[in-house]
């Protein structure tokens, strides 16, 4: 049967995730992959892991796991899971979909749009979700770079400074043709009252005229993480991106606990991928998202 969690029986929730989460082909990419820093990021998520979580139980064993979180205001959803303990494909088969419905039962009435992710190697999320009718995005590939690289790589120039809340009006436009229906808008990115959530960087011409921004944040994890880098067309070819890139990248490097940065690009951005091996950053995994069909009516 599958069931909610009990406070003293977090643990073994947690372990059975954190277990799961070693091999990419049985995980979700939107954990990492040690137990200390899969707890961190379950304890950042709204609402409680602890309250959405679901496990499969035999007798007195966890079977396997799925959890819930969203963003009302956002209107969006994500499964975290189905995990289902060990490599039996019949174990999967039993549990996997009442995992996910066990989720999905929990999205509020006024989100329609619920996505789940995993590695390009996790055969079995993508047989579920293609039961499912469950729409399959475009590979997306996960860099990293270490304090390593970050050594070699050029001083910010003049232009680019931290951004702030005057800045949304400039930023908008960029943000929304770059990253249209992403999870953090401008307001999040900059609120009215700084909350330490991104660091963003704007950069600047000689007159003062935008040409582009970065935003990035420390993880619960400890990692660092480039949310956004986009440039103007007027700034394409004059290294504005790289500029950014390596400003903001400086930056998480020297902020995150890990002393790393990781970023996510698009198979299609060929010339983003370059940039990044360019200054060392390394491919780390590739990975698949999948969306739920909006309901009709």
């Amino acid at each position: 049967m599958i069931t909610g969690v009990e406070p003293d029986e977090l643990d073994r929730a947690l372990d059975l995730i954190a277990g799961e989460q070693a091999s990419l082909a049985r995980g979700t990419t939107m954990l990492g992959d040690t137990r200390d820093g899969v707890a961190a990021e379950l304890a950042d998520l709204s609402p409680s892991w602890a309250s959405t979580v679901r496990v499969a139980r035999s007798g007195g064993d966890f079977l396997g796991a799925s959890l819930l979180e969203h963003d009302e205001e956002a209107g969006r959803a994500w499964v975290f899971g189905p995990w289902v303990t060990g490599a039996d494909d019949a174990a999967w088969e039993r549990w996997a979909g009442p995992l996910l419905d066990a989720a999905l039962d929990q999205v509020p009435a006024g989100i329609d749009r619920v996505e789940m992710g995993g590695d390009v190697t996790n055969v079995r999320m993508a047989a579920l979700a293609a039961s499912r009718g469950w729409e399959t995005s475009e590979v997306s590939h996960v860099f990293a770079a270490t304090a390593s690289a970050a050594s070699s790589w050029p001083p910010p120039g003049d232009g680019i400074r931290v951004a702030n809340a005057a800045d949304r009006d400039e930023i908008r436009p960029l943000h929304e043709a770059e990253f249209p229906a992403t999870y953090a808008s401008v307001e999040r990115l900059l609120p009215d009252e700084p909350d330490g959530k991104f660091h963003v960087l704007v950069a600047e011409d000689d007159r003062g005229r935008f040409l582009g921004y970065a935003a990035g944040r420390v993880q619960p994890d400890g990692d660092g993480y480039l949310d956004y880098l986009a440039v103007s067309d007027a700034a394409r070819g004059r290294g504005t991106g790289r500029d950014l890139l390596a400003a903001v990248s400086r930056w998480l490097v020297e902020a995150a606990p890990h002393a790393n940065v990781n970023l996510t690009v698009q198979d299609h951005r060929t010339p983003a991928r370059r940039l990044y091996e360019s200054l060392g950053f390394t491919l780390e995994l590739s990975m698949v998202g999948y969306s739920r069909p909006p309901k009709s009516g």
